[in-house]
């Protein structure tokens, strides 16, 4: 483990990286559910790992949304209503392949979806567009799982609007695990996610001798691979950009794929034209 910090605990992934410190004396974890861990790398320090607060599978869920939804615009309603719809369909197929249900570490967070929404700029080529609203729906992460998932699917919806029965080359394998060229793209994704939140941590586990932070499911980042040197507001701003890229770049591959590279430059829906496609599909 030399080099080596852990930002899921390893003894149980419910439990991530919240506060890294020298002095263990600083840490208080106020009646939190938290896990104090010590390393001892170049220098020694204390990592605190927190729960995030929920466990168990959908069945958990508080779906009571009707108060939320109302006070939407009938336009983002419509995107919301069919993103949850999305991933009602995922709970099912994850239900009928794997035998298990979808486990959860939060509550679904509705009330970010619109946010995201109003940060898509609608007005350039339908690529363009379904990579920042693939991207924003991910960065918001509005749900307790399925994410990147949904997030797709999304962005599948917002290119059959522009080209009628369009559809994405096959993503997973027949265990549904994503496959190896789309694997890399989720991969890198979930590593700017975790970067994007956590600089200034990282800066300094980099400066105590730690050179990679492990994520669950054995996803590493190599702290020299990112730029550390942010505030908090400047990191969430470029690694949010860096990550409409990667979505972006992941759909161009996608498409192409998929036979219908003509999307790359093909002009966009705008909102309300996309909300009318989702209306009359439903």
């Amino acid at each position: 483990m030399n080099g080596r910090v852990y930002y899921h605990h390893p003894e149980d992934s419910q439990y991530s990286l919240a506060y890294v410190t020298r002095d263990k004396d600083e840490i208080t974890t106020s009646g939190q559910d938290a896990i104090i861990e010590d390393y001892d790398l170049d220098k020694e320090f204390f990592v605190l790992y927190t729960n995030r607060g929920a466990s168990g599978t959908v069945e958990d869920l508080d779906d009571e949304f009707e108060d939320v939804l109302d006070e939407m615009s009938p336009q983002d309603r419509m995107i919301t209503v069919r993103l949850l719809q999305i991933f009602e369909e995922i709970i099912e197929e994850k239900a009928l392949e794997e035998e298990a249900k979808l486990e959860i570490y939060k509550q679904i967070e509705l009330e970010r979806i619109p946010d995201a929404i109003a940060r898509v700029d609608w007005s350039g080529t339908a690529v363009d567009v379904a990579g920042q609203l693939m991207s924003t729906l991910i960065l918001k992460h509005a749900l307790p799982n399925a994410n990147h998932r949904t997030s797709i699917s999304m962005a599948q919806w917002y290119l059959e609007s522009i080209e009628t029965g369009f559809s994405f080359p096959d993503f997973a394998t027949e265990e549904y695990d994503w496959k190896s060229w789309v694997n890399e793209y989720i991969t890198e994704s979930k590593r700017l996610l975790t970067v994007r939140r956590n600089t200034t941590a990282f800066s300094l586990l980099a400066e105590w001798g730690c050179d990679t932070v492990l994520r669950k499911n054995g996803i590493e980042i190599v702290l020299a691979e990112y730029d550390l040197d942010f505030t908090r507001s400047e990191a969430y701003e470029h690694y949010g950009e860096l990550h409409t890229e990667l979505c972006t770049n992941f759909l161009t591959d996608s498409v192409t794929r998929a036979g219908h590279d003509e999307l790359i430059a093909t002009e966009g829906n705008g909102k309300a034209e996309f909300v009318s496609f989702l209306e009359e599909a439903e």
